[in-house]
């Protein structure tokens, strides 16, 4: 019974500040005061564990009601026991409810160990080699999402391609080859659009990796990119966004974006919030409804904007997966007002269907069970099979009509 409530106090305990983490990191507060409430919540998770500790050891037990024994203790340890229900039970309730939307008809991932493939060292400082070095550590492991969505669209968008990358993270801890060899890959999938859903650079020493790298991203119809929190490091908005628009990269954000394919009208835009404000500026939609409207935005926090929209993709990244993420538990930090609930992977919401991206790097190249991804998603139309269906059904009714026909001659 004690090693049960021990367990349930723990898990009470760490889900809260992991909650205050996973809230402040959801924020545009000041990345300086993100930075400082980081050591504050380690000291604040350490602290009772140690009392807690130094208590059995003066006390010669582990007992639970002992250690409860005074009113502070039992008021702390109680108020854990009820949270770490109370999380328990969150937890146990989605791994029970997850399920992969029935919009995803197929899936597929390919694996990619690029330490091994690409010649000379990946990383770019001491510290960030040492840090890949630690055991399962997948930061220069790689998988390739492909995904075929199928949605009630118009035949004429079946096997529209959309790759989608998302925080690159640009900070020079993982050198450019790296993120050379991953627009490689994206090209091979020759996709018609590619989306970026934020965290670019970091560092403007930097910026001059971008013309070898996102500049050389190839797709038919565009590439369109919304900008993340990590993004607002580099302090002149202006000139950074400039010179995305230089090598070829489309903002997303701030209006409508109008996409004809196969004479059907793809609509898209971006949502930067709650770190630049360009949506506000975002007018109302004019001109015919479009056949597939898609949203790109950093977080998935923004999908309560989204959902009274009309969007039937939504693409976000931001929260990493986690980035350590255990066995059986999963991930349990993640910067999203939503926890770790949409940490990655792909969701239905209310029928707008949600893929929040791995991403591709972060501040520090550390990834246990949560690899870099690059994804591509394939549109199938519902109405293709619909089609199909009414074509043959009209063609045994032909042949039933001339079987009878030449039966009565």
């Amino acid at each position: 019974m004690d090693l049960i409530r021990w367990t349930l106090v723990f898990i009470g305990h760490l889900g809260f500040w992991c909650s205050v983490f996973n809230l402040i990191h959801s924020t545009s507060l000041p990345r300086s005061f993100r930075k400082r409430t980081e050591k504050a919540i380690i000291l604040a998770v350490a602290a009772p564990i140690v009392f807690i500790l130094a208590t059995m050891i003066l006390r010669s037990t582990w007992s639970f009601d002992v250690v409860a024994s005074n009113p502070f203790s039992r008021m702390f340890l109680y108020a854990m026991l009820g949270l770490g229900c109370m999380f328990f039970a969150i937890w146990l309730f989605g791994k029970l409810s997850s399920r992969r939307p029935s919009a995803v008809v197929k899936r597929k991932t390919h694996w990619l160990d690029l330490e091994q493939e690409i010649d000379g060292d990946l990383f770019g400082t001491p510290a960030s080699r040492a840090i890949g070095q630690l055991p399962f550590n997948e930061c220069l492991k790689l998988t390739l999402e492909q995904m075929t969505l199928e949605l009630d669209v118009p035949r004429e968008l079946d096997g529209l391609k959309i790759c989608q990358l998302s925080d690159l993270h640009y900070t020079g801890q993982i050198n450019v080859e790296f993120f050379q060899r991953i627009v490689k890959e994206a090209n091979k999938f020759k996709p018609d659009l590619i989306f970026i859903t934020g965290d670019l650079v970091d560092e403007a020493k930097c910026l001059p990796w971008l013309e070898p790298t996102l500049g050389k991203l190839e797709a038919k119809h565009g590439v369109f990119y919304v900008l993340g929190n990590h993004d607002l490091r580099i302090k002149d908005e202006t000139a950074f966004r400039n010179q995305l628009a230089s090598i070829g990269l489309i903002q997303a954000s701030g209006k409508w974006h109008d996409i004809e394919f196969n004479g059907t009208t793809i609509r898209l835009t971006g949502n930067e919030l709650p770190w630049y404000a360009d949506v506000e500026k975002l007018g109302s939609e004019s001109g015919a409804q479009p056949e597939l409207k898609i949203l790109l935005s950093h977080s998935p926090d923004q999908l309560d904007w989204a959902k009274p929209m009309g969007f039937d993709l939504m693409f976000a990244g931001h929260t990493h997966g986690g980035q350590i993420v255990f066995p059986i538990i999963g991930p349990i930090v993640a910067p999203s007002k939503y926890g770790v609930r949409y940490a990655a992977g792909t969701f239905d919401i209310g029928g707008m269907i949600m893929h929040v991206s791995r991403g591709i790097s972060g501040d520090e190249p550390i990834r246990l069970c949560c690899p870099p991804e690059v994804g591509l998603f394939t549109i199938r139309s519902s109405r293709v099979d619909e089609a199909n269906a009414v074509e043959e059904q009209s063609r045994q009714s032909s042949s039933k009509s001339s079987n009878l026909q030449t039966q009565n001659t």
